[in-house]
Parts: C-alpha cells; sequence; structure tokens
C-alpha cells in the first residue's frame, strides 16, 4: 500500500511540477505528514525530492529526474476507453482507476509531449450527456458493467410500456448514446438492446454468456441504430411551416425525415410533407410548435391538432385565474 501511495506521489511531481503538501494530501487522501515522510523515504532511495519552505512552499523533483515506471494495470487497462469521459466513467465505478491512469499516461510522456497534450485538453472536451435534459436514473448500470465484463449471462427485470417482465440474456456491451445507456445482448440467439434505466433487476447466474466469436460492438450498435432509423415510419403529414420554425420541426423528426426541411427557405413560409413515429407523438410534436406550423394533412390529423388546440384555449378562456 504504502509503496503503490509513494509511487502515486512520484508520478504527480513528475506531471505538474511542484506540488503544495496540501495538494498532495488532498490527491493521496492522507495527511500531510505522511506526505512528508514518504518525500523524506523517496529522497533517501536517492530519488531527489526537494522540499521548499514557506507559504508557498512544495515539493519537486531536481536534477531533471524521470521515472519510467508507470507501468498501467490489469484493472487501469479497462479503464482506458473512459479516458477524457470522466461522468461515464464515475457511473461505472470506474472513476479513481481513470484518474490513476491519467496520471500514469502524463508522467510517461515527455515535456514537449505533455505541453501539447495539455493544449489539446485545454481546447477539446467531450461532452455525452444531451442538452437540457437528465439522464434517467441507472441503479443497475454497475452489476450490469460486472456482468458485461466477465461474461456472465443474466436474468433480468425489465420495464416495457408499463409492464415488468424477466428476460434471461447473453450480456455482450453496453452503450452510451446521447446520455442514455443501452445494453447489447443476445436472448434466445437474437440480438436485442435494452434500455438501462428500464433495468429494475440483475441477477447474475452461474453460467457463462455466450460471445460471438466475431463479435464488434460498434459495428453492432451502428447496424442497431441504422435499422432504427430505417424503420418505416407510423405516419406522414402534410404542414405549413414559418422559416423560424424549420429548425424546431427538424429536431423532432426521425432521422429519415431530418433531410427533407431545408435549411433555408425563400419566402417566409414552405410546404413539408414529413415523417413521424406515431400519431400520438405526431401531435404532441406538432402542437409544441405552436402558430408556427399548420397541419394540411391527413385530414383526420388535421382534426385531431384542431380539437387539442380548442381544448387548450378552453383552459384559458375563463380570465385570469385569483391568485
Amino acid at each position: 500500500m504504502r509503496a503503490s501511495r509513494m509511487m502515486s506521489l512520484l508520478l504527480h511531481l513528475q506531471v505538474r511540477g511542484e506540488v503544495q503538501g496540501s495538494e498532495l494530501a488532498r490527491l493521496l487522501e492522507v495527511s500531510e505528514r505522511t506526505v512528508q515522510r514518504d518525500a523524506r523515504a523517496l529522497a533517501d532511495a536517492g530519488i531527489p525530492v526537494r522540499a521548499t519552505r514557506g507559504p508557498a512552499g512544495g515539493y519537486r523533483l531536481g536534477g531533471g529526474y524521470r521515472t519510467r515506471l508507470t507501468g498501467i494495470g490489469l484493472d487501469e487497462a479497462g479503464a482506458l476507453a473512459f479516458l477524457g469521459l470522466g461522468a461515464p466513467a464515475e457511473q461505472l465505478g470506474l472513476g479513481d482507476l481513470v484518474d490513476g491512469l491519467q496520471t500514469k499516461i502524463w508522467a510517461a510522456l515527455t515535456t514537449e509531449a505533455r505541453e501539447s497534450a495539455q493544449r489539446s485538453t485545454e481546447r477539446f472536451h467531450l461532452d455525452p450527456v444531451r442538452w437540457f435534459g437528465r439522464a434517467e436514473p441507472v441503479p443497475c448500470l454497475g452489476p450490469l458493467a460486472v456482468a458485461v465484463w466477465g461474461d456472465h449471462r443474466v436474468r433480468l427485470e425489465y420495464v416495457k410500456n408499463g409492464r415488468p417482465s424477466r428476460r434471461t440474456v447473453d450480456p455482450l456491451g453496453l452503450v452510451l448514446a446521447s446520455g442514455e445507456w443501452y445494453l447489447v445482448a443476445l436472448r434466445q440467439g437474437q440480438r436485442r438492446t435494452y434500455r438501462v434505466s428500464r433495468v429494475r433487476s440483475v441477477t447474475t447466474l452461474e453460467e457463462p454468456s455466450r460471445r460471438p466469436a466475431d463479435f464488434d460492438l460498434a459495428e453492432v450498435w451502428r447496424a442497431s441504430r441504422r435499422e432504427l432509423e430505417e424503420e418505416d415510419t407510423a405516419v406522414e403529414v402534410t404542414v405549413r411551416v414559418h422559416a423560424s420554425h424549420l429548425p424546431g420541426l427538424r429536431r423532432v423528426l426521425p432521422a429519415a425525415g431530418q433531410e427533407r426541411v431545408p435549411e433555408v427557405i425563400s419566402g417566409q413560409e414552405v410546404e413539408l410533407t414529413v415523417p413521424f413515429e406515431g400519431e400520438s407523438w405526431a401531435a404532441f410534436a406538432l402542437l409544441g410548435l405552436c402558430g408556427g406550423v399548420e397541419v394540411l394533412a391527413p385530414d383526420w390529423m388535421r382534426r385531431r391538432i384542431g380539437e387539442q388546440v380548442l381544448t387548450a384555449a378552453a383552459n384559458y378562456g375563463s380570465g385570469p385565474v385569483d391568485g
């Protein structure tokens, strides 16, 4: 334990230059007195750890010393995919591993390479969470990640359309897309995708999961996404749209329909026929666009929208509410 902590102290000094004792204590989760003892032990072992006194004092490595003892363990190697993705790593319980791994990688870089990497982190940031929303809670993500990593079959309690059911599946991988986690699995030999937020419980079974030898998670996810996006839509609606509402209309359409909405138009309004994934969603989305969109066809959709507009107007037609 102490050897690992001293190694971490050395790597922090190599990456950060001079570091205050209080900061090292925070990073290593020990007392400043322990930092002093570890620094003295490193110096006694011949490593040029230098201490500077005073309010701004701290520790640094002298004489351009660099260590190459930055070996990455098996557990840290498993966390490599999450470098730069702090929030997903925390959700999977890999936060501390990723922090330690990043320190080791930075310590292994030359000064010039480290400066280049620092420039990148100052100019590029990855944020996989969707705008203006919070991801649904995923209390079962941890057990699923363990099952995926260990290749164990699991029994899920899964809720779909408000109804719970039990399913035994072979978990193949976890995917984070637009802030939501999905489980890719085999059920009775058929590929299935499950939204992790709908999993209510996970029971890990004794038997191993059946994982195809040529399975490629990234390619399977791309195929699943294409299949979903290319599915036949339930309804097509012809609308008259004001130019200012074109971006809003594009956002509520499935991928297959977004290309039908022009970026700009020559006049104030344009007529378009666009697809929706279902009748209820079409009505909800079009009502949300308010007066910027008028439904022209089919007639039943125009009537449905009109009835809902009248109902909404009646709710506000009795004057201000006393308060």
